[in-house]
């Protein structure tokens, strides 16, 4: 289901020289390729390149359309992997203060292994329908830790542009909220878990929720894999922990919670 991987660092500093005199210190953000951590690629890829933004700007109404972004992306040309610029919208949406506590060595390998597992799809949607050619629903992921211990929460943002041929393209952008609780063994290896989607909003702009009513994404937990090295076949799929949000009404088919072995799902690996 993945056929790249790429990993990155973003560097937030509350102000740095810009070169001109004339102007005040601004926030700025580094966002730079882990190459040893990622697959790149230097040949025509008839999927796109996949690349990673970060936007700068105070508004963005369409986040397909940055309008002051760094950029980087899994290709060997130079300045490829490695883009930095200065915002005020670092400061405006408050991205220096700290939010919790300093993130640990566990939870950092907690991130790892939850963005390396956790795959979604509309392909398999329960009740089963003919997948949308040029994938339907584009994914992006947000993990952060959760309130209590050994828990983590991803959001997963659902988001396409819809263009009409007599209008311009609109974005739309929606959130399914996923939590996941783990429990660890005397030497803090993971054991087992579970995997909850969070029950739907019911008012505007409330968070912790999932915002959409028919979000028709199925949820899978699979064993880690080399991209484009390893594959996984119908038999992995078909026996993974997985959620479907078929429709907020459709209690027939919504599987919201799922239980995880992950000593068993990270066995043969050097992550637990």
């Amino acid at each position: 289901m993945w056929r790249g991987n790429s990993a990155f660092d973003l560097i937030l500093k509350a102000a740095e020289d810009l070169g001109d005199m004339r102007r005040p210190l601004l926030p700025q953000a580094t966002l730079v390729r882990r190459d040893a951590a990622s697959n790149l690629d230097n040949k025509p890829d008839p999927f796109g390149t996949p690349d990673v933004s970060f936007d700068l700007a105070v508004d963005v109404p369409d986040p397909t359309k940055p309008k002051s972004p760094i950029r980087i992306t899994n290709q060997l040309s130079p300045g490829a992997g490695q883009a930095d610029r200065a915002g005020r919208s670092l400061l405006y949406d408050d991205l220096l203060s700290a939010c919790h506590a300093e993130v640990t060595e566990f939870d950092l390998k907690v991130f790892t292994i939850l963005a390396r597992t956790v795959r979604a799809t509309n392909c398999l949607v329960q009740p089963l329908s003919p997948c949308p050619s040029g994938a339907y629903y584009q994914y992006k992921g947000v993990l952060f830790r959760g309130e209590t211990p050994l828990t983590y929460r991803m959001d997963l943002f659902l988001y396409f542009p819809v263009c009409d041929p007599d209008s311009p393209c609109t974005y739309g952008e929606w959130v399914v909220a996923l939590q996941f609780r783990m429990q660890v063994d005397e030497n803090g290896h993971l054991t087992v878990g579970d995997l909850q989607a969070l029950p739907w909003c019911n008012a505007t702009l409330q968070i912790g929720c999932t915002n959409i009513g028919n979000p028709q994404t199925a949820v899978y937990v699979l064993p880690p894999l080399r991209p484009g090295i390893d594959r996984q076949g119908a038999d992995v799929v078909i026996h993974a922990p997985h959620l479907n949000l078929s429709d907020e009404s459709d209690t027939e088919n919504n599987i919201l919670s799922a239980t995880i072995n992950w000593a068993d799902l990270l066995r043969n690996t050097a992550w637990n």
